[in-house]
């Protein structure tokens, strides 16, 4: 409940009682005889009927709670009759507004239809009230009415506010968690590929060595020093991605071929594609390269951009004398990564062997 709310409802209940302790003050005559005797029971029905206001709403609603408003509506409204000129008066619009209130519609005219008949009746009986006024009793009940439902259009609006406050929250977490996916698959993309290869080159020299074989342990050496500077590259280029530097497609992939055996031909560059797709495209050529490097080192691999206007496509091809290795042995976190970047920018990824090789094949619709 807002604060806005609870205050008016503290308001109302505070008028309530204060209503209710004038009447007792106002109301003559009480007594236990005659008129005396009528104007206490009809201002302790009426004390009753005000007190009703603190029962909840689905009180109300009950075949028990409709039966009580339409008993407490006569006892308010023949008050009206009774004591026009006194705060007892004011318990038939009272009342009348509470049933608008938490009521349903029906129900809630029903009573303030019997609250004005009421207080019509008395008025005539006891000639002390003008008739017409005291059909005027029940309008309250329109009030209470409009009360009701600014009070529930102001509920739905919280209701609103808060599954929209969980509906960002929930949406940052998953922003929060797809960042956490990509720094972990750009740190797999340059950090495990490199720090493997360079794995695979020191064991090499120190077989070499223990083999009497100084020069290709040197040499074993003087390569995994190479794999360290190419590593060393890629975590300049990784960091770019990350800051979403603009990166252009074909400069991008040119940087990431190293060595005589690595080549790219373009045929064609497109010029609509975003920098978040760019980036994918050029991610994905590098884990590429980065697999043909670990499985088939030293064989040709060859890169091909074919771009026209409403569509891109990048072919990463390595031949190989003997059956390639598929790239799902290991962990497969490469191929999974490269899955991910393809989907991400609505891409198609085909990976297989092809032509005694393997081919990478990433297409890119406008």
């Amino acid at each position: 409940m807002s604060t806005r709310r609870r205050v008016m409802q503290e308001a109302f209940a505070i008028v309530i009682v204060m209503t209710v302790v004038w009447a007792w003050l106002s109301v003559t005559p009480i007594g236990t005889r005659g008129r005396g005797l009528v104007g206490l029971i009809l201002l302790v029905a009426g004390t009753a009927a005000m007190a009703m206001r603190a029962l909840p709403a689905r009180r109300w609603e009950s075949p028990w709670g409709v039966g009580a408003a339409v008993s407490a509506a006569i006892a308010c409204g023949a008050l009206f009759g009774f004591a026009p000129t006194t705060a007892g008066a004011a318990f038939a619009p009272i009342f009348a507004g509470m049933a608008g209130y938490r009521l349903p519609t029906r129900p809630a005219v029903l009573v303030a239809v019997i609250v004005s008949v009421s207080a019509f009746v008395a008025a005539l009986v006891e000639h002390r009230a003008t008739p017409g006024l005291a059909l005027l009793a029940g309008l309250a009940v329109f009030v209470g009415m409009g009360r009701r439902d600014r009070m529930e259009a102001l509920r739905l609006t919280e209701e609103k506010l808060v599954q929209t406050q969980r509906a960002v929250e929930s949406e940052g977490r998953a922003q929060m968690l797809a960042e956490r996916t990509r720094v972990a698959r750009e740190i797999h993309d340059v950090l495990a590929h490199s720090l493997s290869g360079v794995n695979m080159q020191l064991n090499l020299a120190d077989a070499l060595l223990e083999n009497g074989r100084t020069e290709d342990g040197r040499q074993a050496v003087r390569d995994a020093q190479q794999a360290v500077s190419d590593g060393l590259a890629e975590v300049r280029r990784a960091v770019y991605a990350l800051r979403d530097e603009p990166v252009d497609l074909v400069a991008g992939i040119e940087g990431l071929v190293a060595g005589d055996h690595e080549s790219v031909t373009v045929d064609g560059a497109p010029g609509w594609l975003s920098d978040v797709q760019t980036t994918q495209l050029v991610r994905i050529v590098g884990e590429a390269l980065t697999n043909a490097r670990r499985h088939a080192p030293g064989a040709p691999v060859h890169v091909a951009v074919a771009g026209t206007d409403d569509q891109v496509s990048v072919v990463v091809f390595n031949q190989s004398d003997s059956t390639a290795t598929p790239f799902t042995k290991g962990a497969g976190v490469g191929l999974v990564g490269m899955g991910e970047r393809a989907a991400q920018i609505g891409a198609r990824l085909q990976v297989g062997p092809a032509d005694g090789g393997w081919t990478v094949r990433v297409e890119l619709s406008r």
